[in-house]
């Protein structure tokens, strides 16, 4: 069943246990009876309650985006309120009210307050196992509420024994159903009223989300880690720290996790992650020159590679195969290499292209100069593969 068949089964059960409840009180003049009547009857109206905030809590409108969740946390807290009004009127029943049961009706009493007592722990029971399945806030805490309909049974079933026993216990065992009752109360409105105040959620559940989030290789550091609750819902805001200069290649990589992670915590309705790629110590520029020392006009005639950055290089006697220098200057891990033209190799090209490699050709023949040039227009290079093709085309035709 849905969350809102358990809310209507809840409302059908607790007003026909009111209304039992209140025929056998005017039978047996139990006014412990009529009260448990009046308490079944908050029960149902608590019942209601869950039923129509559960209705409205899946909704999601344009002026409410995130849905309506809460409203199952707000149906939380008018149920923790009625707890508490059952409470003390429970305790005070207790302590104020005589019993006087009519003895010929000692039967229909006890078989309806017996009826009552095992109704109100079966569906309490179910509701609650519920809930959990359903991670509805609002059914578990109708169950604890009809829980407490389950205790006032066992009250008044006391009520019934001890009269026909000649005993009154039933102010000590009111004291303890009353204590007991507030404390559930208490625990619901703290849990609820915390989660509209945006209280993270549990230490187990963000490590589950930080697990994921690093079984990629690319996630390198969580830098933030915001995770609320909303109803039956969580919503999280997530800022990472990944490698890689491949915009196209990250943003897949983000939607990768956020699938992982809805497929991991099912209760996750929305994920945001923001990515800061990790800076380098500065760009890694390779230049190839050929056997005078000038920019190479083509990679087949290059023979040496130098390499500005961090940590600058000079590789001579480079190979004479297109594909052969581009899985070096791969490895070397460049982000643009100069050279007189594109190699002609496709294989050249597809690793060069893999590996977010951007050739700049020039007609300068100091490789130094080739360098300032670079430097010069490198910050204005928005999108390397946009400025390749124009830049290819430019010269290749």
């Amino acid at each position: 069943m849905k969350k809102h068949h358990w809310a209507l089964l809840s409302v059908g059960i607790n007003l026909l246990q009111s209304l039992l409840k209140f025929v056998a009180g005017l039978l047996t003049g139990s006014l412990s009876m009529m009260g448990e009547a009046i308490h079944s009857l908050s029960d149902s109206f608590a019942s209601v309650i869950a039923f129509i905030t559960i209705k409205l809590s899946d909704k999601k409108v344009k002026k409410f985006p995130y849905g309506l969740y809460r409203l199952e946390n707000l149906g939380s807290i008018i149920i923790a309120f009625f707890l508490l009004i059952a409470a003390y009127e429970i305790g005070k029943r207790a302590f104020t009210k005589e019993v006087v049961i009519r003895e010929e009706y000692l039967g229909i009493g006890l078989l309806v307050i017996v009826f009552s007592l095992l109704s109100s722990l079966t569906l309490s029971f179910l509701e609650r196992r519920a809930g959990k399945r359903l991670n509805s806030p609002t059914l578990i805490a109708d169950s604890y509420h009809t829980l407490t309909d389950a205790f006032g049974s066992f009250l008044v079933l006391l009520s019934l024994f001890g009269a026909y026993m000649g005993y009154q216990l039933d102010k000590y065992f009111a004291l303890a159903v009353a204590l007991l009752i507030s404390y559930t109360a208490i625990n619901i409105l703290w849990r609820e009223v915390s989660i509209l105040l945006d209280v993270s959620v549990d230490e187990k559940t963000l490590e589950n989300i930080r697990y994921i989030l690093l079984s990629f290789d690319e996630v390198k550091e969580i830098k933030g880690l915001f995770v609320r609750r909303s109803g039956g819902k969580l919503f999280a805001d997530i800022i990472l720290s990944v490698t890689g200069r491949d915009l196209i290649r990250i943003h897949q990589l983000i939607d990768e996790m956020e699938e992982k992670l809805r497929q991991e915590i099912p209760e996750l309705d929305m994920v945001f992650i923001h990515y800061e790629p990790i800076k380098d110590e500065g760009p890694r520029v390779g230049i190839l020159v050929d056997e005078k020392g000038e920019v190479s006009p083509s990679f087949e005639e290059s023979k040496e590679l130098l390499i500005f950055g961090h940590n600058p290089e000079r590789l001579r006697y480079l190979p004479k195969d297109e594909k052969a220098i581009s899985e070096i200057i791969r490895n070397k891990e460049l982000i643009v290499i100069v050279c007189g033209h594109h190699p002609h190799s496709p294989f050249a090209k597809g690793i060069l292209s893999q590996s977010g490699v951007f050739v700049w050709e020039t007609e300068e023949k100091n490789p130094y100069k080739a360098l300032k040039e670079v430097v010069y227009n490198l910050c204005n290079v928005k999108d390397f593969d946009k400025e390749g093709k124009d830049n290819r085309s430019k010269s290749e035709s």
